[in-house]
């Protein structure tokens, strides 16, 4: 329940980019952010580290789950597709430009440009799914936990640093990605499949 409260928080959080001051604000943070990792190696750590968040490693992923734990990868997966449901949902209704198409000082620095809005952050939401409900499946592993996590803050640091999205726009991905984690676990609980 700590995650579906978490998440529901960040979500809200995340909403504050529809006030002025916080776009200003948002719009320093990514330029500030670009400017301090743009430069090799930084940059090419965070291209590379990209397709963690992206839909095929997390699909691939849940498959697996699946094909391990049939019942626990089924419910993994069924939430997960809710919860890009709603993520799809807030993108077409807020429809906000991605920094940067909006702002011509930040560029695109992602291998591939993304051609859909950017509030909120689907890979940020992907990464945070897995790196919450992979490590609980493999026996609660703290070396896991530990890499994934890691490896789930590189990735959401990145979605700026290669001028894709707002501080905001990671803080509701994360929500979402809490929100979705924090529910399959329940069900998991709950369906006493752990």
């Amino acid at each position: 329940m700590i995650y579906q409260l978490l998440g529901f928080g960040l979500l809200l959080i995340g909403c504050a980019h529809l006030f002025a001051g916080v776009k200003t604000r948002e719009t320093q943070i990514v330029r500030k952010v670009q400017g301090l990792f743009k430069n090799k190696p930084w940059l090419t750590i965070f291209q590379e580290i990209w397709f963690f968040g992206r839909t095929p490693f997390a699909v691939v992923s849940l498959l697996l789950l699946i094909s391990l734990k049939l019942k626990m990868g089924t419910i993994a997966l069924t939430v997960f597709l809710v919860t890009v449901g709603i993520e799809n949902i807030l993108k077409n209704f807020f429809k906000r430009p991605r920094p940067f198409i909006a702002h011509l000082d930040i560029e695109m620095l992602q291998p591939k440009s993304p051609v859909d809005p950017s509030f909120p952050s689907g890979d940020t939401l992907r990464i945070w799914y897995l790196a919450l409900i992979l490590p609980v499946a493999a026996g609660n592993s703290g070396l896991f936990l530990t890499a994934f996590l890691l490896l789930a803050t590189l990735v959401t640091l990145g979605r700026m640093i290669l001028g894709v999205h707002y501080l905001t726009d990671t803080i509701t991905g994360l929500g979402l990605g809490m929100l979705g984690a924090g529910t399959t676990l329940w069900l998991w609980h709950f369906l006493q499949l752990l």
